[in-house]
């Protein structure tokens, strides 16, 4: 039987992955990426979560060597970087934080310049995505909107027909209805199991609605990577009446304990053992992505 695409996810390392980022390390004077650790199997999508200046451009561009790491391995289709970057750029589509698109061109121009670099060049799915997103060829890069650039970017990306998506803060500033039409794009991408994307952003909405697993970037550093769905059944919001007999919030299953005009509020990471220990009056919510973002970071999305 075919596997879903969360039970794929469950079964993190049992294959080849397609990316493989180990102890990433980059140093700059105000600023250091320490110790990044990704692993991305076929068939997921992974959010790469963070704020503004988390980190998140400096790991992608850092991944497609475009800046030069300090310390760290990084494998793409088990391929060595950069040892094998020719070889890895033909097989990753890469949007960038800024879409390098030449203004004076026209789409077909920036397709026809585009063409000649990839010999897994799809004429038929470049001009099934144009049609997807309403591209006319003959419009001039200066003359489509930043939702427009964003869609042209991705139909380039994708043109090649690679296994690998790298995307950095593709919805960022877009309208709830263009946004839509980008994440439906990136869950078509991986429907045949064997094509993976890496999707940066901070707006945590984005990722909890397609991504299958979840990283987390505060400063530098990894603060989780998991199945989004695991993540979210082991936290959840507990809340305590005063009038409750038991102390419910002095279980040592909770954390970030609160007192509020009714009672407690706690936060446990391990719900289902501390469903069967605690004691008394008190109920569960379960937390969306965004609030546990804000609680294990401290940090509000932009």
């Amino acid at each position: 039987m075919k596997k879903s695409r969360r039970e794929k996810t469950m079964d993190h390392n049992s294959e080849q992955p397609l990316l493989d980022v180990r102890n990433l390390t980059k140093t700059y004077s105000d600023f250091q990426l320490k110790d990044v650790n990704l692993v991305l199997p076929a068939g997921t999508i992974m959010g790469f979560l963070g704020r503004n200046g988390a980190g998140k451009s400096t790991t992608m561009k850092a991944i497609m060597d475009l800046i030069k790491r300090d310390e760290g391995d990084i494998h793409i289709l088990g391929m060595p970087m950069p040892e094998e970057e020719v070889a890895v750029k033909e097989q990753v589509g890469y949007v960038g934080d800024t879409p390098l698109l030449n203004h004076a061109w026209t789409m077909e121009r920036t397709l026809q310049f585009a063409r000649q670099f990839y010999p897994n060049w799809n004429e038929e799915a470049v001009e099934r995505n144009l049609e997807r997103f309403g591209i006319a060829k003959d419009k001039k890069i200066s003359e489509l909107s930043k939702g427009m650039k964003v869609k042209a970017s991705l139909v380039l990306a994708m043109a090649h027909e690679p296994k690998l998506l790298l995307l950095d803060e593709p919805t960022s500033g877009l309208d709830p209805v263009v946004r839509t039409e980008v994440l439906e794009m990136l869950l078509d991408f991986v429907q045949d199991e064997s094509r993976s994307v890496l999707f940066s952003s901070h707006i945590t909405s984005d990722v909890e609605k397609i991504a299958d697993w979840v990283t987390v970037l505060d400063d530098g550093q990894i603060v989780f990577s998991e199945d989004k769905e695991s993540l979210l059944d082991r936290y959840r919001r507990i809340v305590i009446p005063s009038e409750s007999g038991e102390r419910a919030n002095e279980s040592p299953l909770l954390f970030h304990c609160q007192t509020t005009a009714g009672g407690y509020i706690g936060y446990t990471d391990r719900f289902q053992q501390f469903q069967r220990f605690a004691k008394g009056n008190w109920h569960a919510e379960r937390l969306t992505l965004e609030e546990l973002f804000v609680l294990l970071t401290g940090r509000k999305e932009e």
